[in-house]
């Protein structure tokens, strides 16, 4: 304040002109302008001239340095403003695999078209990792498969999703409205790895059950999932988000009795959220409520 009275008072070399334009009156603009002598040490107006207020040299330097760093000042503002109000910024999403494939991407696809300026970087991993990731601020935001055990965050469910079998259509049991458990413990099962929530999520259910599970293969993605199946190595279990809306290609996609829908999917953030990761979280709740 003390700046925009000066350059007021030296752009408008009147103490009744430079007061009306900051909305001050006179006596406050002399003692801000005092003020900043005092602060700087050195006399920045001529007081004694009959042709109103008169640079010194001094304050002939500090003018032009002023007029610029108000300048910077106010841009600094501007762009703050555009974060506050999610016009720019940046926003790091982490996701468990099956949301990271299926489903975020559609999500960022609206969320850059509303919000063009703001950096986008997405992370994706086992929901535990994403948590953590989280907790310790590497991420902004989490949309995962597990709710979190931390009170400090918030987590808002976002829809529930089952495990499906899929299999290939020559399989022999393609032609099976839903599948017995029993079935799938004679049967050659393509899994994915022993540290994945999904195999944990499967292999509760056959012990539950007192199936035999017998994973012939085990790998790291659903999509390698999907590509054995094509080749009719197994039969896969996989999340039915991963295979509607033509995910599935042209294999077969079977419901499994004991397996309903009951994977809850979650999205998790600080309780002091950006405006960036707000404006985020309100798209996700809009969009997830129309895909279901």
């Amino acid at each position: 304040m003390q700046l925009q009275m000066f350059v007021a008072a030296a752009e408008e070399q009147s103490l009744q002109k430079a007061a009306d334009r900051v909305h001050r009156t006179p006596q406050a603009v002399s003692m801000a302008v005092g003020k900043l002598e005092d602060e700087i040490r050195a006399v920045l107006f001529e007081r004694s001239s009959s042709r109103g207020l008169r640079l010194t040299a001094a304050g002939e330097v500090l003018f032009e340095y002023a007029k610029r760093a108000l300048s910077l000042l106010n841009e600094a503002l501007v762009q703050v403003e555009e974060v506050r109000s999610a016009k720019r910024g940046s926003l790091r999403i982490g996701a468990n695999q099956s949301i990271g494939d299926y489903v975020l991407p559609q999500l960022m696809h609206a969320f850059q078209k509303a919000h063009p300026a703001v950096r986008l970087k997405m992370l994706t991993g086992y929901s535990e990792y994403m948590l953590a990731a989280l907790r310790h601020h590497d991420v902004d935001v989490a949309l995962v498969a597990e709710k979190p055990h931390d009170q400090e965050l918030k987590a808002e469910l976002l829809m529930k999703d089952r495990l499906v079998a899929l299999l290939n259509p020559s399989h022999s049991l393609a032609n099976k409205e839903t599948l017995p458990l029993e079935a799938l413990g004679r049967e050659a099962l393509i899994l994915l790895t022993v540290t994945s929530e999904l195999r944990e999520r499967v292999a509760a259910t056959f012990r539950q059950e007192n199936v035999p599970l017998n994973p012939s293969v085990e790998t790291g993605t659903i999509e390698s999932i999907k590509r054995l199946v094509g080749q009719n190595m197994g039969i896969g279990i996989v999340p039915l988000l991963s295979v509607r809306n033509g995910y599935a290609g042209n294999l077969v996609v079977k419901t499994i009795e004991h397996f309903r829908e009951d994977r809850s999917l979650w999205i998790v953030y600080s309780p002091t959220p950006s405006p960036a990761c707000e404006a985020f979280v309100a798209l996700v709740r809009s969009e997830m409520a129309a895909m279901q």
